[in-house]
């Protein structure tokens, strides 16, 4: 659970765009407070309190966690990164050591699901730890959520006024001109010569790079308001997805099984002494 816990802004996010008509740099600039470390932690602890191991449980959730950004951090994403110090610090932090579609990236996940795979009967039969929360614990998880939830609203301006992911900069049409812009992951259209930005908007590109429409990650500057011309543009192949889909979908499959399990053979939940 702890390595997906980085990636439940992002996943939350995604299901907004679908079904809610929401300011999309507003709801990228939440998403990306609540996928930093601090934010990460605060979700681990409320977890934790359902558990009868708390300490174990949060340090085991904390330190996956931590894994999970600093695996982030090492992958090449232009106009993106970890922001692992937020909200103390908006500066990013990216080693920028391979692309995500890189061999090593395949390699991490290839061990991941053959590690799971290989433990999964022995995991599904192990204790969960699980108990329902006594007062106080009951306390510090509603705290804990509701402090996850509603805190980065207050955020928001912060994390704009950084230009984190580049935001002001694509908010404000008319302050934009000679600057620069990075774009991670962003739908181009080959046939419009057009980029699409996380904030809704579309660009066109001035000297489009000979590629297919598919998905791009860029970096360029502003010639005018609408326009954007390139200094380097990388392809992306979307494998990469499918795998992040597949080891999501493979992680909600073992809760389920371990859940039935435990409920079929004995509570879950015990009661707290």
């Amino acid at each position: 659970m702890g390595c997906i816990i980085p990636d439940i802004p992002w996943i939350i996010q995604r299901i907004f765009h679908t079904f809610a008509d929401i300011d999309s740099v507003a709801l990228h600039l939440y998403a990306t407070t609540q996928a930093s470390l601090a934010y990460c932690l605060i979700f681990s602890l409320a977890l934790a309190m359902l558990t009868r191991d708390s300490k174990m449980i949060f340090l085991l959730l904390a330190m996956n966690s931590l894994f999970h950004l600093l695996i982030d951090a090492t992958q090449i994403k232009w106009g993106n990164g970890v922001n692992l110090l937020a909200p103390f610090s908006w500066k990013m932090l990216h080693f920028d050591l391979f692309w995500p579609e890189h061999f090593s990236s395949y390699l991490l996940t290839a061990i991941g699901l053959f590690t799971l795979l290989i433990h999964w009967r022995k995991a599904v039969y192990c204790d969960l730890k699980l108990q329902r929360p006594n007062p106080a614990k009951l306390l510090c998880l509603v705290s804990c959520l509701l402090l996850y939830l509603l805190s980065p609203l207050l955020l928001v301006n912060h994390a704009y006024e950084a230009d984190t992911h580049y935001s002001k900069t694509l908010s404000n049409p008319k302050d934009r001109t000679g600057k620069r812009v990075a774009l991670d992951r962003a739908k181009y259209s080959a046939d419009e010569h057009t980029i699409s930005s996380y904030s809704g908007a579309r660009f066109k590109i001035s000297n489009p790079p000979p590629v297919e429409s598919n998905i791009l990650s860029i970096q360029g500057h502003f010639q005018d308001e609408e326009t954007i011309k390139l200094n380097d543009f990388h392809f992306h192949r979307p494998y990469r997805d499918l795998a992040s889909y597949a080891g999501l979908l493979l992680a909600l499959l073992f809760w389920i099984h371990s859940l039935t399990h435990h409920k079929f053979n004995k509570s879950p939940y015990r009661k707290t002494q």
